[in-house]
């Protein structure tokens, strides 16, 4: 199946082998030890025949997460290696005493956090015999957060890895390094090992995988098994030996469920299989989105880049906009896995819109992937609370800045509270809504001042809350009033094309401006060499390169670069 085909390399959380048991899981809610003590040895898992030791001369207890959790499970304990004296603790390491007898398809799973001077790389080693130990993985977790975050996940799957399967000499050994201080640390918590019964034929594995597609599709299903059957639907039901069997590619033209299950002579019956192809309607940008039908279950794929403003814990939360608009992301079931900081660009966002309150949420149903620029500026024209409260709507979900305004209360801010926020045009509410952001239990700023605000709206009531005291700035720093737009890449239409689509950027000034065109293979197929006029520019291409010869189908790159800014995007060409 050509992989052309899928409009983004988004990393969906949508497909899914059913089967796969809970066979040893560690939450550390059971025998927790007092403040600043060390767990005892071996700590016993809560689920299993299973234990794990350590070699570090501190390992403590703090509040753990429900992320990765069984059913019912609460925040409880966790699991916090630190560095200790002299960072005694680099290069030591917790093992996982684990019998595979019977077992097969060892997934290991975990969410993890890092302190500012924690252990910044987690090793995952393993033995066949006890005694030799292989590195499977390296998480590296320089840029994860002190909080427990979604995509913050240590996973490992020992499938296929030999030696690993129905053995009862099988451990793993986790390997910390990089802390630069006594107390740095991780925490780890809700430690899974999952596992499917040997004897069964191999699941079902679906190509193209799930994901998000805008053309029609035929997918193939297909089991390593010899002689493998495959039996399957499309309408969620659960697959048996009366279902329809596989012989020929699936046309799927609409989203669809499909669910699989492979029986072959002298085994069990594989595990269920399961995968969901979704047909989002296609939106540019953040204009589009918020002029579309909201709550009624439509999915929705961005095309165009959204940077991201603002995050944090609570429900998985981000703030994204582009030139013109922004929205909420609101993330509770955590789909989106990978880690961005603030000023990133993210590209395919693709989930479902609903007010809540009348501000309007995007819910994503499956991650965009990793980033696709870094220190982006983040552009917020300055506007007056009169202007926030007349156009509410057209500014929700937004960085914007308000000059010369002033708190009418005094004393320290609190968290959950409304404080009336003034300039001289009108009030608006300032919330205290961000649990963790560095003003709360500051004094109230006195006199007045320029500040970012993210705008928000609570049933019929805007508010506006800042990020952090960053950004609070004094009225006598007036050239930041007039921030113009910054120089940036702002996407391709249409997308996917054939053969003609245009790209667009701003430019903050008149100034030469290069824009390649390259391949998957990274050879350049096209370049421009532009004057850009300071504003709004384009340039089209006929999906031809520079010798005048059209280019196959398949999926481009195009790369704009202005002094030090550089921004690449990803488009398809469909014939």
């Amino acid at each position: 199946m050509k992989k052309t085909l899928v409009l983004f390399a988004l990393i969906l959380a949508l497909g899914a082998v059913y089967g796969q048991n809970l066979v040893y899981y560690w939450n550390f809610n059971q025998n927790t030890p007092p403040t600043d003590t060390t767990w005892g040895q071996p700590i016993e898992a809560a689920i299993g025949d299973a234990e794990i030791t350590y070699t570090f001369t501190e390992a403590f207890s703090f509040a753990g997460t429900t992320l990765n959790g069984v059913a019912g499970e609460v925040n409880g304990g966790s699991f916090a290696p630190r560095g200790g004296a002299d960072t005694v603790n680099n290069g030591a390491y917790f093992t996982i005493h684990a019998s595979t007898v019977g077992l097969d398809n060892i997934v290991l799973s975990y969410p993890t956090r890092r302190t500012t001077t924690g252990f910044n790389t987690q090793e995952v080693k393993y033995t066949v015999n006890g005694t030799d130990w292989l590195t499977k993985y390296t998480l590296d977790l320089t840029d994860f957060e002190n909080n427990w975050v979604a995509g913050q996940m240590m996973e490992v799957d020992f499938s296929g890895t030999p030696g690993v399967a129905n053995n009862p000499n099988f451990a793993i050994r986790v390997v910390l390094q990089g802390c630069s201080t006594a107390a740095g640390n991780n925490r780890i918590d809700n430690i899974r090992i999952t596992a499917a019964s040997q004897g069964a034929a191999a699941a079902p594995v679906f190509d193209p995988p799930a994901g998000a597609f805008t053309q029609p599709i035929n997918v193939s299903i297909s089991s390593s098994s010899p002689g493998a059957t495959i039996r399957y639907t499309t309408d969620g039901s659960t697959p048996s030996q009366s279902s329809q069997a596989y012989s020929t590619p699936i046309p799927v033209t609409t989203t669809t469920t499909i669910k699989a299950i492979a029986y072959a002579d002298g085994l069990d019956p594989s595990t269920v299989a399961t995968a969901v192809y979704m047909f989002p309607v296609v939106v540019q940008n953040m204009t589009q989105l918020r002029a579309q039908t909201a709550g009624d279950g439509t999915v929705y794929l961005v095309s165009g880049e959204v940077l991201l403003t603002f995050k944090q814990s609570f429900r998985n939360q981000k703030y994204v906009q582009d030139a013109n608009a922004g929205v909420l992301i609101d993330d509770p079931d955590g789909k989106i896995t990978s880690v961005y900081q603030v000023g990133d660009g993210i590209t395919g966002i693709v989930g479902t819109i609903a007010y809540y309150a009348n501000l309007l949420q995007f819910t994503p149903v499956g991650d965009p992937g990793a980033a696709t620029s870094h220190n982006n500026a983040i552009f917020a024209p300055t506007i007056t609370i009169n202007e926030l409260k007349m156009n509410v709507g057209t500014y929700q979900g937004r960085l914007v800045r308000i000059a010369n305004a002033n708190f009418t209360a005094s004393g320290t801010f609190e968290v959950g509270q409304n404080y009336t926020l003034q300039d001289a045009t009108g009030t608006v509410a300032f919330r205290t809504t961000f649990y963790d952001v560095d003003y709360i239990g500051t004094d109230i700023p006195s006199g007045n001042f320029n500040i970012l605000v993210l705008v928000n709206q609570f049933n019929q009531t805007p508010q506006v809350t800042a990020r952090g005291l960053d950004d609070w700035s004094s009225t006598a720093n007036e050239e930041e009033l007039n921030v113009p737009m910054p120089t940036q890449l702002l996407g391709n239409h249409p997308n996917p094309f054939n053969p003609h689509t245009t790209i667009s950027y701003h430019s903050a000034k008149a100034e030469p401006v290069q824009i390649e065109v390259y391949n998957t293979k990274g050879q350049i197929v096209k370049t421009w060499n532009l004057e850009a006029a300071e504003g709004l520019n384009s340039v089209n291409w006929d999906g031809r390169d520079d010798s005048g010869n059209s280019v196959s189908s398949g999926v481009y790159y195009y790369r704009m670069q202005s002094g030090k800014y550089s921004s690449t995007r990803k488009m398809v060409l469909m014939k």
